[in-house]
C-alpha cells in the first residue's frame, strides 16, 4: 500500500514537472516575439497607474476621473507598471492610452505601429512583462490542480489539467500582456478557498474568500462576481441556517472586501460608490461599440452566445476535434455534468452558474480571449467524466458479481436436493 501510494506521489511530481517545464519552454519560445495584439500595448502604457499610485501617491489626481482609470480596475495596470519599474522604466502619463482610446477598433491596424514606437525600450520590457504575467498563468494550473484534486482525486485533477494546457486559448494568451491571467489567478485562488471551506467548514476561508474577491475586482470588473458566489456557497453549505458566529465572519468579509478595495482603487475615494455603476456603464459602453463595429460577428441574443461558447470551446480551440472529427471534450464535459447533477454537487453547480453560464451570457461577440478564464471551469467539470465512468463500471461489476454469487448459490443448493 505504501509502495503504491509512493508511486503515485512520484507519478505526481512527474506530471507537474513535465507541466512547469513544457510551460516555460513554451515562454521562452515566444516572449521574444513582436508585439502582435494592440492590447498588449494598452495594458502597457496603462501601467501609469502604478506611476501615480506607488511612486507618488497622488490618490486624488485628475487622472482617477478618466475614462481609462473607470474602464478597468487598476491592480492589473500595477502589475504592469510594476514590472516596468524593475526594469528601470516608468509610464509617466496618460496621453499615449487616451491616444490609443481615441482609435476606432476596425482602425487599430492603421496606427498600430504608430503607437507601438512610443513603448520604452521594448526589447527589454515586452519579453519580462510577458513572463511576469506568465507566472500568474502557470500559477493557476497548480491551484486547480490541488482544488481538483483535493476534492474529486488525482486522476480528475491530471486531466483537467491535461484539457487546460492542449487548448490554444490558454497557450495563446498567457504568453503575453494581458490582465486574463492575473484574472484567472485569483480565480483559481478564489475556488481553493471555496473547496477548503466547503471540506472543514471553518469561516476563516470565508474571509479570505471574500479579500480575494476583491482582488479578482480590481483586476477586472467582472471579478464582482465571486462575491455573489461566495455568498451563494456560504449560504448553501449552511442550508440557509446563520449563526451568531456566522454572521461576524460574514461581516469581517465584507468589511476586508470594502477596506481592500477602496484602498487599492482610488476611484472609490473620488467618486464613492457611484464608481461602481460608472465601471458598469464604461464597459456595457465598450460592448455596444465592439458590436457595432463588428457587426456581422456581434451576439444579440442569449441563445447566439451559447451556440458561440460551444463552437469556441469545443470545435475551434481543443486538441481532439481538428485532428479525430470528434469532439472528446464536449463528450466528457456532458458526462461530467451528469455526474455533477447526479452528486448533487452544489459547489461545482454554483461555479458553473456564475463562472461559466453568467460570463457566457453577456459576450458581445465570439472573441477567443473571452473564453480565456471560462474554459478552464469547463474542462474541471469535463476531468470528472472519469468519476462517472468509474462508478458506471463499478455498478456493472457489482451487478455481474452479485449475479454470479446468486447463480453459484442456487447451483449448491440444487446438488445438495438432488444429493439428498
Amino acid at each position: 500500500m505504501l509502495k503504491r501510494k509512493y508511486l503515485t506521489y512520484c507519478l505526481e511530481l512527474i506530471f507537474l514537472l513535465v507541466i512547469i517545464l513544457g510551460g516555460w519552454k513554451a515562454l521562452e519560445s515566444r516572449k521574444y516575439s513582436p508585439v502582435y495584439d494592440g492590447d498588449e500595448i494598452a495594458w502597457i502604457f496603462a501601467g501609469y497607474y502604478f506611476n501615480l499610485y506607488f511612486l507618488h501617491f497622488d490618490l486624488f489626481h485628475e487622472d482617477w476621473n478618466d475614462y481609462e482609470a473607470f474602464d478597468h480596475p487598476p491592480l492589473a495596470k500595477y502589475v504592469v507598471g510594476g514590472t516596468l519599474y524593475l526594469k528601470g522604466f516608468t509610464i509617466d502619463s496618460l496621453d499615449p492610452k487616451r491616444f490609443w482610446n481615441a482609435i476606432p477598433p476596425d482602425k487599430f491596424s492603421i496606427y498600430f505601429d504608430l503607437v507601438k514606437h512610443r513603448i520604452p525600450n521594448p526589447k527589454v520590457i515586452i519579453p519580462f512583462t510577458r513572463s511576469v504575467i506568465f507566472v500568474f498563468a502557470l500559477s493557476s494550473l497548480l491551484l486547480i490542480y490541488i482544488f481538483v484534486k483535493s476534492l474529486y482525486g488525482t486522476l480528475p485533477a491530471i486531466i483537467s489539467i491535461s484539457l487546460i494546457v492542449s487548448c490554444p486559448i490558454y497557450n495563446y494568451y498567457s504568453v503575453g500582456i494581458f490582465a486574463d491571467p492575473i484574472l484567472l489567478f485569483f480565480f483559481s485562488l478564489f475556488i481553493l478557498f471555496c473547496a477548503l471551506y466547503w471540506k472543514s467548514q471553518k469561516n476563516i476561508y470565508i474571509v479570505f474568500g471574500f479579500i480575494v474577491s476583491s482582488l479578482a475586482f480590481l483586476t477586472k470588473i467582472n471579478g464582482i462576481i465571486l462575491v455573489f458566489l461566495l455568498v451563494t456557497i456560504f449560504l448553501i453549505k449552511n442550508r440557509f441556517s446563520i449563526s451568531k458566529q456566522d454572521y461576524k465572519f460574514l461581516a469581517a468579509g465584507f468589511i476586508a472586501l470594502l477596506l481592500t478595495s477602496i484602498l487599492l482603487n482610488p476611484v472609490f475615494l473620488n467618486t464613492g460608490i457611484k464608481a461602481v455603476g460608472k465601471m458598469i456603464e464604461v464597459r456595457l459602453s465598450g460592448f455596444r461599440v465592439l458590436q457595432e463595429t463588428f457587426k456581422d460577428a456581434a451576439l444579440l441574443s442569449v441563445g447566439e452566445r451559447f451556440i458561440a461558447a460551444t463552437k469556441v470551446i469545443f470545435f475551434e480551440s481543443c486538441l481532439f476535434y481538428p485532428i479525430i472529427k470528434v469532439p472528446v471534450e464536449l463528450i466528457m464535459f456532458l458526462v461530467g455534468m451528469y455526474y455533477v447533477f447526479s452528486k448533487r454537487d452544489w459547489l461545482l453547480i454554483a461555479i458553473f452558474t456564475y463562472l461559466v453560464i453568467i460570463p457566457i451570457s453577456t459576450l458581445p461577440y465570439p472573441a477567443p480571449r473571452y473564453f480565456y478564464w471560462i474554459s478552464p471551469f469547463i474542462y474541471i467539470i469535463a476531468s470528472l467524466s472519469v468519476k462517472a465512468l468509474k462508478e458506471m463500471l463499478g455498478k456493472k461489476m457489482g451487478r455481474f458479481l452479485k449475479a454470479k454469487t446468486s447463480f453459484h448459490a442456487v447451483t449448491v443448493d440444487e446438488d445438495i436436493t438432488s444429493n439428498a
